[in-house]
């Protein structure tokens, strides 16, 4: 130690300067100037370090004061530096000097007694760092401001905390109803879905602690306790060196676009389904109606060799009538089909009494039933029911259920056609409920939900040789419905037997309905001048050889131009016209036909293979008076003529 005062106040003061013009912080030592009312308003450089210059940019202030230097310096200064001086308390603190537009983080403390009003500065340059934390600040401004208003929900999780979540955005506080509280942690595994949390949280704590990006679908709840499907997507950011420091996810709710899927899906499976049935609707078809040209042609042959034999020639005009009207079942079904899917079908409806139903349907029935030696039971309630409906329609449906009984219970099976009342009660009126149960095939369980649809068939059927199309039950089903009534299907499997329930609402005034099924007795007209025009020549001969044997004068035509030539020569009362003829369609035909002053008073009637009505309207447009559907039963032929009002020319 020096015991020299002077050389130690030296080497003292070297060491201060040492330290002084050492360090890298600007340095200096300052004393206040006070006014009159001893108000701070100046300090004056005692002493300043070399470093001083390079961070307030100011040159030459050892000696000067501040506001020789900057005039117009902030009060804000001398007033902070006046208070550390008289009370001596030291202070830090981050400022903008607006004269150097620069930031400092400043240290301050008084030097001495307060008489002296000295203070000590020490101070940094921190305006690069404060520009980077403002942007780095108002980036994040941007990202909190973008992730809050996005649909997606957000998170961050940092790196090497196993999944903890720090911060969520609000659109995800919003969903869940929680608050950034609940959810940080792991308090966001309560929202996830039970039966997916394990799974879930699992396969993403493994991805977290390998550094991996992940993808995953699941539902979340959310604060209305329903929860939705969401496609999670974490993707992992890296640092310059590659390694993980913070993890950022986003959950999109996906729901409506697996709904979609899904009901595309389901879509995609009933068109495959129902393309399937289709082909095998097609493939039947035409299995059905080549069966019965089979025993046409072999009844052709035999009427062509039975010679005398009479009854061999009328066992085959039977059998060839038979065939003929199940063709003309088969394509009536079809017209019905197509009619009801295009809104067309008007039902006739009148008060009928469901006996008269029952017994029009077992009797068209019966020779089906006694074919396959089954035993048919019928009950009925005690006294008359009545029914508003079409009595056609509802022997058709009563019919078309007999009839798959028939053809899909083994030989000598048991048929149960039974119909009960039921009691009104306060949603539902009073009904009559018709059962038809048989003892045949069965249907599958599964098969019970879609026996109706069009195209259906039961496996098992397609074997019989009688399967038909697979479209009527769909008819009976749709004929029920436009009656304000209700089928169902029951069986409790294959070889169980299956039971089919029509409910129809009643009519509680009991009032006399008419009798159905009467033929109409009338005798055919043989007095008749009638053209035949068709260019089928074997359709055309066969019906003017009908109409011929029934005494009639017939021609025929075989085109629209003959038709309309043959008209005017022959002048006949009753024209029978195909509609697609060559060189003059049928509409044309009538309409030249009608233009003339022969024509006018012709009975002109379209014999047509189009039944809709649409085809119907266009007939009348043209000058049709009558529609008929091939092919024309020869009975209903007779009755359309014996009926008709013509002209005695």
């Amino acid at each position: 130690m020096n015991s020299n005062p002077e050389e130690a106040l030296r080497e003292s003061e070297e060491r201060y300067r040492t330290l002084v013009d050492s360090i890298d912080q600007g340095f200096c030592v300052v004393e206040l100037i006070f006014d009159e009312r001893e108000r701070p308003v100046d300090y004056r450089f005692l002493q300043v370090s070399p470093s001083f210059e390079k961070h307030t940019g100011l040159r030459d202030a050892q000696g000067k004061t501040m506001r020789e230097l900057v005039p117009q310096l902030e009060q804000w200064w001398f007033e902070t530096y006046g208070d550390i001086a008289l009370t001596g308390a030291a202070k830090r603190f981050q400022n903008r000097a607006e004269h150097l537009n620069r930031w400092f983080d400043v240290y301050a403390f008084r030097i001495g007694e307060a008489s002296r009003r000295q203070v000590a500065i020490l101070f940094n340059d921190i305006t690069d760092r404060k520009l980077s934390d403002d942007k780095l600040r108002e980036s994040e401004e941007r990202f909190r401001n973008l992730a809050d208003n996005i649909p997606q929900l957000a998170w961050i999780a940092d790196a090497g905390t196993d999944g903890e979540v720090h911060w969520f955005n609000k659109t995800w506080l919003d969903y869940t109803g929680a608050t950034i509280e609940d959810m940080k942690g792991s308090g966001w595994r309560a929202v996830h879905h039970p039966d997916h949390a394990d799974r879930v949280i699992q396969k993403f704590g493994r991805h977290v602690q390998e550094g991996m990006d992940w993808e995953d679908t699941f539902p979340l709840r959310g604060k209305d306790g329903q929860y939705r499907w969401f496609l999670s997507r974490m993707k992992v950011i890296r640092d310059e060196g590659g390694k993980v420091v913070r993890i950022f996810g986003t959950n999109t709710d996906v729901t409506e676009e697996r709904q979609t899927a899904e009901q595309l899906r389901r879509l995609t499976a009933e068109l495959s389904d129902l393309d399937r049935r289709k082909n095998e609707f097609l493939a039947t078809l035409a299995h059905e109606l080549r069966n019965p040209l089979a025993p046409i042609r072999n009844g052709l042959q035999i009427l062509r060799l039975a010679g005398d034999n009479a009854a061999a020639a009328e066992q085959a005009r039977t059998m060839m009538e038979r065939q003929l009207e199940q063709m003309a079942r088969l394509i009536d079904d079809l017209m019905d089909v197509s009619r009801i899917n295009q809104g067309k079908i008007e039902l006739k409806r009148e008060r009928v009494e469901l006996a008269k139903v029952v017994e029009g349907a077992v009797e068209t029935s019966r020779p089906l039933i006694e074919e396959n030696g089954h035993e048919l039971t019928v009950t009925l309630p005690p006294g008359p029911v009545f029914v508003d409906g079409d009595p056609t329609r509802l022997t058709q449906v009563l019919l078309n259920l007999l009839n798959n009984a028939a053809k899909y219970t083994a030989r000598g099976g048991r048929i149960d056609l039974r119909a009960e009342l039921t009691s009104p009660e306060r949603e539902r009126p009073a009904e009559v409920v018709v059962s038809v149960r048989d003892a045949g095939i069965g249907i599958p369980v599964d098969k019970l939900p879609t026996i109706f649809e069009m195209f259906s068939q039961v496996e098992g059927a397609l074997a019989r040789s009688q399967g038909g199309l697979g479209i009527g039950l769909c008819l009976v089903k749709r004929l029920v419905e436009m009656h304000g009534g209700q089928i169902e299907a029951h069986s409790a499997g294959p070889g169980t037997g299956s039971e089919f329930v029509v409910r129809l609402p009643i009519v509680v005034e009991q009032a006399q309905a008419r009798n159905i099924g009467d033929d109409d007795t009338r005798s055919p007209r043989a007095d008749l001048r009638i053209l035949v025009v068709d260019d089928n020549r074997d359709t055309a001969s066969s019906s003017a050889m009908l109409l011929k044997m029934m005494g009639n004068d017939v021609r025929t035509a075989h085109d629209g131009e003959a038709a309309v030539r043959v008209a005017e020569e022959f002048r006949p009362q009753v024209v029978l016209c195909d509609i697609g003829l060559p060189k003059m369609n049928g509409y044309e035909a009538c309409r030249h036909i009608r233009r003339q002053p022969w024509g006018k008073n012709m009975i002109l009637v379209a014999v047509t293979g189009w039944g809709q009505d649409d085809d119907k309207r266009k007939a009348e447009e043209a000058g049709f008076d009558r529609h008929l559907v091939k092919p024309v039963d020869p009975q209903a032929l007779m009755t359309l003529l014996a009926g008709l009002n013509v002209a005695k020319a």
